[in-house]
């Protein structure tokens, strides 16, 4: 009885201290960090937007999805299994995930906006000069 208590003893101050580091540690090993992970999300997502605007031009000239995937992963200095890895991590934490989409759609607005407003001055210019 007393070995019992004495054990029962030892594992609860050895569950809290497991508990505190598990809850409290960096991302794992191969999870791409919160901010690069909305960089590499928003590039992915141009990647696609590219990949099916592509669609329509000759075969011999398409480009290869993968291929897109594989240069925004270059850039960002990640590997695919990283990716896959930090997708699977914040699938089990969707309101994580949620704040980090929510910034991704963020930026790509931004970046639509910006283009909006290159072109728009881009077609003032050209008038201004024909005029």
């Amino acid at each position: 009885m007393i070995l019992k208590r004495a054990l029962f003893a030892l594992c609860i101050p050895a569950v809290i201290v497991l508990l505190s580091v598990t809850c409290s540690r960096p991302l794992g090993k191969g999870i791409i960090p919160e901010k690069k992970f909305v960089d590499v999300l928003a590039d992915i997502h141009l990647a696609d937007a590219i990949a099916v605007d592509n669609l329509n031009t000759p075969v011999d000239f398409r480009l290869d999805s993968a291929a897109l995937y594989t240069s925004v992963f270059q850039k960002h200095h990640v590997t695919r299994a990283m990716f896959d890895s930090t997708m699977l991590y914040y699938t089990t934490k969707p309101d994580e995930f949620q704040r980090i989409y929510d910034r991704v759609l963020a930026r790509l607005k931004m970046m639509e906006e910006e283009l909006k407003r290159n072109e728009a001055g881009a077609q003032g210019s050209v008038q201004e000069s024909s005029e």
